[in-house]
């Protein structure tokens, strides 16, 4: 749980540093208490990423259009192999129409250590923004290590 603070919190900051650089169209992007998920997709961890290990936090800003679909979507932070299939996934979500027709996603991706009794990963939607992506290390073969 740590580690999703860690990660959120970087996120945050380089969201907040960006609408520095842009405030005008940043101004009412993050979570008010108005931004609900209506419906999302899962994703699978991307096997790339998955397997070179990579981790991390990406921040996605979606726009709304009237009806809360996505109309657009950008990552703001995050690595291209863990924010490009971060945008693809969002764009399939629904929001619950908003005012400022904006929201922001936060996804993290965390391989968890030790072994697990799962093939594939997890994807877990916390709060209204926060989607958790886990997977279970990559199986190693021992008789490939001779």
């Amino acid at each position: 749980m740590t580690a999703i603070k860690i990660m959120f919190s970087v996120a945050l900051l380089a969201f907040c540093v960006s609408s520095i650089a842009n405030p005008q169209q940043d101004q009412n992007i993050v979570d008010r208490g108005d931004v609900h998920v209506v419906s999302f997709d899962e994703m699978e961890y991307p096997h790339l990423a998955y397997y070179t290990h990579l981790q991390g936090a990406v921040a996605v800003r979606v726009k709304l259009d009237d009806r809360g679909k996505v109309s657009d979507a950008v990552a703001i932070s995050g690595l291209p192999l863990l924010s490009n299939p971060s945008v693809e996934n969002v764009k399939k979500w629904l929001f619950k129409p908003n005012v400022s027709k904006t929201a922001l996603v936060i996804y993290s991706y965390k391989i968890l250590d030790g072994r697990c009794n799962r093939d594939a990963s997890l994807f877990i939607l916390q709060g209204t923004n926060v989607a958790t992506v886990l997977a279970c290390p990559p199986i190693v073969n021992p008789s490939s290590s001779k």
